[in-house]
């Protein structure tokens, strides 16, 4: 009986440990799609290819 209690707040906590790091894990590749679009964002090319008479 007591085993089978132990096991299931074992399970719990590492399902709830494991949700936080996929959440944590997803903010951080959000992140690092924000930063990857402003770095390869060219606002000098994108004007240029828009409006020739420059």
């Amino acid at each position: 009986m007591r085993d089978e209690y132990d096991d299931r707040l074992w399970n719990d906590g590492r399902e709830h440990a494991n949700r936080g790091i996929d959440q944590l894990i997803a903010a951080i590749m959000q992140a690092f799609r924000a930063l990857h679009r402003v770095q390869w964002a060219s606002p000098w090319n994108e004007s240029r290819s828009r409006d020739r008479t420059c």
